[in-house]
């Protein structure tokens, strides 16, 4: 390029380099023309050359900002250079600074209008702006520029559609058949533009006339056999159908479209065929078997739940064999293997769900309902282990999750692993909003686990917060009445709680046993006989704990013989040895 003479000779590396980014400038300041006459390429002054050069380096090197602005020095230098404007522009996009990539690229068109480069990069600029009309014209002058450039038409007619202007799609395909006429692709492409507008009487025209025109396309005459179906003209969609069915009977989608006919005709046994048909097709995409599938098993489960519907007997077969299909087609599609397990559970087969679920899992770590579901599964089956595995796995992939955090509590909890339930209850709890019901229960396994750990004043503080919300849970009232009473702590409210519970459950043997231990504590011993010997009474399964607070009341009000015998009854019925010998000993 001339104009670069004046660069200091000694740095020929330099010169070079220099000289290579400005021939490549050059290049796109004039276009890329055939037979390039270079004396007529223009002379840029030295200053312009380095500001050019230094903001086409900040540029590469992603500084934007910096880029810009030595482009705007070199514009004040050379304010009529249209492609200073372009470059402008197109960093003004980046910054998404629309309307002043706009004004760069109309002064810049206003000084080259010939330059398709330019107004294609208007039409990206009017379209982020929602010009909708500014950018068609400018991409129909680009258009008749390129005739016959069906990929380039195709991709921005899409993404006019997409940006909220099929209608202005439609016209640049339409001005494409214009230059170029009769193209199938084009075609298709309208279809689905009318589509959008919902203009479907201009659908139904162009496919009758694309099916004559174009008889060896096949994607038109499944168009119109589904606008046949859709217009109340079965049979002749069937007919269609047939015939792309004869021409490759592998096709999928066909045969999706005769199972729907066929059941419509009541002809479920070839329905039944097109079905499994289809479902051995990879044109049918997993999303559309699932839909099938779950639509067959919510038909199971509602018949199943009403007896007034009934089935046809070989439904269940029909299902099978396709989810038969569908697994081995896509094994490792997790909403399909989810209603292989909700399947197998709705048949009692638990342990086989189970494996369906892992497996889900196994593809698609990131599924919550099938975490749900598989840790749910494991608390029926009554694997414990595998559940707090499971949930503590969905607690940290989904830590914002209060469901997961709680079930991995209550797992523990089950496990007597008492630190970790209760950093995972504590979690849960933190995530919790606005469910009282289920914080009053949450707090009451936390009080459980804490006083599992010897930390009966924080115990104390959850069942009181259980309470609080739930005043008249019987069992949370009873456990901490009886943790109270083992404290010797607070012994007037744990006569409270005690008392409430047996109001709300006055026949259960367990909170008859709990308010004559805290009566015992007060020292009221008749009142603690009457309600042990109730408790004695009305206990289905005895248990060596309420034989060991019999013979303790017994001791304190004198009756030591009798105490003896229920000491001795309750070692006999597995109570603590150790605890209870000391006490027959020295009461002998």
């Amino acid at each position: 390029m001339r104009g670069l003479h004046s660069i200091c000779t000694g740095q020929h590396v330099l010169h070079r380099f220099v000289l290579s980014c400005f021939a490549t400038l050059v290049l796109s300041l004039v276009g890329c023309r055939q037979g390039l006459d270079l004396s007529a390429l223009p002379t840029y002054p030295e200053d312009f050359q380095r500001t050019y050069f230094d903001a086409q380096s900040h540029l590469i090197k992603g500084d934007l900002d910096l880029a810009y602005t030595g482009f705007l020095s070199c514009l004040e230098l050379q304010p009529e250079e249209a492609a200073l404007r372009f470059d402008l522009a197109k960093i003004d996009v980046q910054l998404e600074r629309y309307e002043a990539s706009l004004n760069h690229l109309n002064i810049a068109c206003d000084l080259d209008g010939q330059n398709r480069w330019y107004r294609e990069y208007r039409a990206t600029t009017a379209l982020a702006l929602l010009l909708f009309d500014d950018a068609l014209d400018d991409l129909i002058f680009v258009q008749e520029q390129r005739p016959g450039d069906l990929d380039w038409s195709l991709e921005w007619s899409l993404s006019l559609a997409d940006a909220g202007a099929p209608e202005k799609a439609l016209l640049l395909c339409e001005h494409y058949e214009l230059l170029a006429p009769g193209d199938p692709e084009i075609l298709l492409q309208k279809l689905y533009f009318h589509e959008l507008l919902d203009q479907y009487e201009e659908i139904y025209t162009e496919l009758e006339t694309a099916v004559v025109k174009h008889p060896d396309v096949p994607e038109f005459k499944m168009q119109w056999a589904q606008m046949l179906k859709a217009t109340g003209q079965s049979e002749q969609a069937f007919q269609v159908l047939k015939s792309l069915a004869n021409e490759d009977p592998t096709n999928g989608i066909v045969q999706l479209e005769l199972a729907q006919l066929f059941t419509q005709f009541d002809e479920l046994e070839k329905a039944q065929s097109a079905l499994q048909n289809a479902f051995v097709s990879e044109e049918v995409y997993p999303e559309e078997k699932h839909e099938i599938l779950l639509q067959y098993l919510q038909i199971i489960a509602l018949a199943e739940a009403n007896q007034e519907i009934t089935l046809e007997s070989d439904i269940h077969v029909a299902f099978n064999r396709l989810l038969d299909i569908a697994l081995k087609m896509h094994p490792d599609h997790d909403p399909i293997l989810m209603v292989a397990a909700d399947f197998e559970q709705s048949k009692g087969n638990e342990a086989e769900a189970q494996q369906h679920l892992i497996r889900a899992l196994s593809a698609n770590p990131g599924n919550r309902l099938a975490w749900s579901n598989l840790i749910a599964l494991d608390a029926k089956l009554g694997q414990i282990q595998h559940m707090a595995e499971h949930a503590t796995d969905a607690m940290d992939r989904f830590p914002l999750d209060a469901e997961f955090a709680l079930m991995a509590g209550m797992a523990h909890l089950e496990l007597k692993d008492y630190p970790t339930t209760v950093d995972a209850l504590e979690r849960g709890l933190g995530l919790l909003v606005d469910d009282a019901a289920l914080e009053a229960r949450v707090t009451a396994m936390l009080g459980d686990a804490l006083h599992a750990l010897g930390k009966d004043e924080r115990a104390a503080q959850a069942y009181e917060q259980s309470l609080t919300l739930d005043p008249d849970n019987p069992m949370v009232l009873n456990n901490h009445a009886y943790y109270l009473a083992l404290s010797g702590k607070s012994l007037e409210r744990a006569l409270e709680c005690s008392g409430r519970a047996l109001e709300l459950n006055p026949s259960n043997a367990n909170l008859m046993d709990t308010h004559a231990w805290v009566l015992f504590k007060l020292n009221r011993f008749p009142e603690a006989m009457d309600y042990i010997t109730q408790a004695l009474i009305n206990a289905e399964n005895l248990g060596a704990a309420f034989l060991e607070h019999d013979g303790d009341i017994r001791a304190a009000m004198g009756d030591l013989e009798g105490a003896v015998n229920s000491w001795k009854k309750a070692i006999e019925l597995g109570g603590d040895a150790k605890s209870l010998e000391p006490k027959i000993q020295g009461n002998r």
